[in-house]
This record gives structure tokens, C-alpha cells and sequence, in this order.
């Protein structure tokens, strides 16, 4: 009668239900069939990133150039749009972490004095030092005789080695990026210095244009009305950049105190009047006023750079977008190789800063023309110098952009800044010097 009463009480009292029976009989296929297809799916996404980042592999010189100023341009937009949205996106997952590694990482913005700020410098950061790591590669691998692989391989998997090494960042304590912020300000006085160089060039060349173009009118036409057009264009031009140079300065020393930053704004002014005159006088043969007016204002634009990395913030705050258009077309300028024939010293079409670095190649490809034995050369790539020197301007470019968007002011900063803005003087009055210093040398 127990054994009765046992079986009874089991029959109406199932171990399992039967919806729950039947729910185990369709999660279970369901289960192994998601297990399966993630697997299948993890698989062939880690397949696809290999083939891509194996992908974008360049045939010439230009296109390796175009390459790495691509980088640096998504790099700066990736910067800016999570300095922009970091404040949003990232204080939610931090405070999520146990109270024991809250500050862990970049989370270690939650205890800082002004949590907005620290989350958006620490992004701007973490970005730049991803890609001046990438940069900084490249020129070892270059000089260590990997030039090609470096150079025109694996290009897409540089772009995917920002976004990883900037994720893996968020990781790393805020010290690391604090420093590297420090470095960049301060270094990035070092960029503005060799950025004059190819403002020079561009003075050089729009005076040289322009002039050009008025004797040619000269030549076509009986009269002089076209040349005189073109000679009130560039006395137009240049009694404008004079005029902005001088509203900039007035601006500068009305806005600061420092009795430092009044001493630097007056000086470099006069300085640039002085060149100014040096060039339009019949002993400097080669200067051109246009090119003067030109780094007049190129100067007081870095003076205004210098005033706004004032210690405790007492200057002016330049604004960003200024500095990055000036540093964006000389990034162009000097990936595209154009240039005015004129460098520092005055070189010859094809000597200046700007001339393409990669002229053994283009001898290749003349003697392959010509019919020489050499006429299984590899297609034209860059040699170590020349792609090294753009992994070296690149990643300065760089530290200036990080310093742009989250600068960091203070005494040694300002100083490397006010030396930037007296080296772009020296070496705009060695072009105008130099031609008389050496005078076996053709400067034109």
C-alpha cells in the first residue's frame, strides 16, 4: 500500500513539468545552434580583420605619402570626436567597476578636480600617443632597412592599430598621457619653429607666381594694364597680412599682462618690419615684401601660439581650428611635394624642403628608359631618408596636435614656444643672407 501511495504522489507530482520539459527540448538545439553559429561568426569575423588589416598595399612614393597624411588626418578626427563625447560615453562604464579598481586606468578621471577635462585631455592623448607610437615604428623600421614593407605595406592595418593601441590605452594609468601632454606642449614649440620653413616656401612662391604672371601679361599685351593688375594685387596682399600683423600684435598687448609676453609681442614685431625693409632694398636682390608680409603675421600668430601657453593660463586661448588649417596645408605640402624652389638656404628647384625625397627611384626609372642593363628595377617606392623624414614629421605633427586640442601650460612651455618664434626669424633672415654668404651658389 506505501509502494501504491509512492507511485501515486510521483504521477501527480511530476520531478519536471511538462512546459518545462518541452521548454528544454527547444532551448537545448538553440543553445548549441548560437554556441555554434558565435563560434562560426567570431571565426570569420577574426578572419576578416586579418584580411584586411593585410590589405592596402601601395605601388609608388605620392601614394605612401597620401598614405601616411591620411593617417595623421584620422587620427585627428578619432582625437576630437572622443575628446568631444568622452565626458559621456565613458564616466557610465567606470562607475559600474568595483569600488576596490575604480580608479583604474583612465577611470581614475572620476577623482580628479574637474573630471570633464581630465576625460576629454585623456582621450585627445591616448589617441596622439597611439599613432606618434606608430609613427616612431615606422622610422626605426625604416632605418633598420625596412623601408618598403614599411612604407607601402599593410596600410589599412595603420589605421586599425590606432583605434587598437587606443583602446588598450584606456587601461594604462593617466600618468603615462599626463606626461606625454607635457611633452607634446612643450616639444610641439619645435614643430611651429620648422613649420615657418614651408610658410617661407609658400611666401616664396606666391611672390614668384605673381610676378610672373605680371611680366607674362607685360609680354602679351602693348599696354601695362595687365601688369600693373597684378603688381596692385601683390601690394594689396601684402598691406593686408602687414595690416593683420600689426591688429594681432595691438590685440596681443592689450590682452596680457606679462610684462615677458609684451617684451617678446614688441620684439618680434619690429624684428619682421626690419626683414621686411631688408628684402625690398636693392642689396637683397632675392627678397620679395610679399614673402616678408607673409611671416610677419606667420610670427605674430606664433606669439599669439606663445601667449596662450602663458604659466597659470594668464594669456590668450588661441584658437584650435587656426593652428590646425596652418598645420593641415603644410602636412599637403609636404606629402605632395610642392615646393617653390627655395629652402632655408635658398636652394635650387629640387633642393628646397619641400622637393621630393625620393629621386633615386626617378633615376631608376630614366636609366629603365633609356635601355640600361637595370631594366628589372622594383616599381618606384621611397628611400630610408626620405620616408623616415616623414615618419619623423609626422609624429612632431602629431605631439602639435595633441598640444593644440588639450594643451598644457606652464614656464618651460612658454619658453620653448618663445624660441620657436625667434627661430622662424633666423632662418627667414638667413634666406635673405645667405645668397650674399655664399655667393657660389645659385639661389634662384
Amino acid at each position: 500500500s506505501s509502494l501504491q501511495a509512492q507511485l501515486a504522489r510521483s504521477i501527480s507530482h511530476p520531478l519536471v513539468s511538462p512546459s518545462r520539459a518541452m521548454g528544454a527540448v527547444i532551448s537545448g538545439p538553440l543553445t548549441a545552434l548560437s554556441t555554434c553559429v558565435g563560434a562560426c561568426v567570431g571565426g570569420c569575423i577574426a578572419k576578416g580583420c586579418c584580411a584586411l588589416a593585410g590589405s592596402g598595399n601601395v605601388s609608388n612614393a605620392q601614394a605612401a605619402r597620401c598614405v601616411m597624411l591620411w593617417l595623421q588626418a584620422f587620427t585627428t578626427i578619432v582625437a576630437w570626436l572622443s575628446s568631444a563625447t568622452a565626458s559621456k560615453w565613458l564616466p557610465g562604464p567606470c562607475s559600474k567597476l568595483p569600488s576596490d579598481i575604480d580608479n583604474f586606468g583612465v577611470c581614475e578621471c572620476h577623482s580628479s578636480a574637474d573630471p570633464e577635462t581630465c576625460w576629454n585631455n585623456q582621450m585627445v592623448y591616448r589617441t596622439e600617443a597611439s599613432v606618434v607610437l606608430i609613427f616612431l615604428s615606422l622610422l626605426l623600421m625604416s632605418l633598420s632597412g625596412c623601408v618598403q614593407g614599411a612604407a607601402r605595406s599593410h596600410s589599412v592595418a595603420k589605421f586599425m592599430l590606432v583605434l587598437l593601441i587606443t583602446v588598450v590605452a584606456l587601461f594604462l594609468p593617466n600618468s603615462i598621457f599626463s606626461a606625454f601632454g607635457t611633452i607634446a606642449t612643450s616639444t610641439s614649440a619645435i614643430f611651429l619653429a620648422a613649420q615657418s620653413i614651408f610658410v617661407m616656401d609658400f611666401g616664396y612662391s606666391w611672390s614668384e607666381r605673381w610676378f610672373s604672371n605680371a611680366l607674362a601679361a607685360q609680354q602679351r599685351e602693348i599696354g601695362q594694364t595687365g601688369k600693373t593688375a597684378w603688381i596692385s594685387a601683390i601690394l594689396v596682399s601684402t598691406a593686408l597680412l602687414i595690416v593683420g600683423a600689426v591688429i594681432l600684435c595691438v590685440y596681443l598687448y592689450v590682452n596680457t599682462s606679462a610684462a615677458s609676453s609684451h617684451a617678446v609681442n614688441l620684439s618680434a614685431i619690429i624684428i619682421s618690419a626690419v626683414l621686411l625693409v631688408v628684402s625690398i632694398l636693392d642689396w637683397c636682390e632675392h627678397g620679395t615684401i610679399l614673402c616678408s608680409a607673409v611671416v610677419m603675421l606667420y610670427t605674430m600668430w606664433l606669439v599669439y601660439e606663445t601667449e596662450s601657453v602663458l604659466p597659470d593660463g594668464r594669456g590668450p586661448q588661441s584658437p584650435t581650428w587656426v593652428g590646425l588649417l596652418i598645420c593641415c596645408c603644410s602636412l599637403v605640402a609636404f606629402a605632395l611635394g610642392i615646393h617653390g624652389g627655395r629652402g632655408v638656404g635658398g636652394a635650387g628647384a629640387g633642393e628646397g624642403p619641400l622637393a621630393d625625397s625620393e629621386q633615386g627611384s626617378a633615376e631608376v626609372h630614366s636609366q629603365v628608359a633609356a635601355g640600361s642593363d637595370i631594366a628589372e628595377a622594383e616599381p618606384e617606392g621611397p628611400q630610408t631618408m626620405g620616408f623616415a623624414l616623414q615618419c619623423a614629421v609626422h609624429a612632431a605633427t602629431s605631439m602639435y596636435i595633441a598640444a593644440s586640442i588639450a594643451p598644457q601650460p606652464g614656464s618651460f612651455t612658454y619658453v620653448s614656444h618663445v624660441g620657436a618664434v625667434f627661430a622662424s626669424l633666423f632662418f627667414y633672415a638667413w634666406s635673405l643672407v645667405a645668397p650674399k654668404v655664399f655667393t657660389g651658389r645659385n639661389f634662384n
